[in-house]
């Protein structure tokens, strides 16, 4: 009797361990919390396909950050993170492009406003994905 509840509970621990995590299955969606590698925790605003730069397709994705956009050497962690996350959606839509957008958490009572970040990442012709420093682009908004 003990043998085979023992089995059980193995069979049982081994499913758990081989399931997959949240990280490697499921598509981002809108107001989910996620833990990030470093540490820190963010909200997803939005997932959304974008065109910019004379006809190049791209998807967007928003999400909240508690840092500040002039935390540039943090912030630029924290996108690297993100887009562990981010970069599975992008590839499994198909997109070669993605803008993931960093936006503070709003400040004000009656008229609220916040500032954001965005970062462009490319996928090169070799398959390998590039965080692009076009400054132009990232200029804080």
């Amino acid at each position: 009797m003990y043998r085979r509840l023992l089995l059980v509970f193995a069979l049982a621990f081994t499913a758990v361990l081989l399931a997959p995590s949240r990280g490697s299955a499921a598509p981002l969606q809108e107001d989910e919390t996620l833990k990030l590698p470093c540490g820190r925790v963010v909200k997803v605003l939005s997932v959304s396909k974008v065109e910019y730069s004379k006809g190049v397709m791209a998807l967007m994705v928003r999400y909240q950050t508690t840092l500040s956009v002039d935390e540039h050497k943090e912030l630029s962690e924290e996108v690297d993170d993100f887009w562990k996350f981010a970069q599975k959606d992008v590839d499994h839509l198909g997109y070669h492009e993605a803008i993931i957008s960093s936006n503070e958490v709003p400040r004000g009572i009656f008229v609220t406003t916040n500032r954001v970040l965005n970062f462009i990442f490319e996928k090169g012709s070799d398959g390998k994905w590039t965080r692009l420093n076009r400054t132009d682009f990232m200029a804080a908004e």
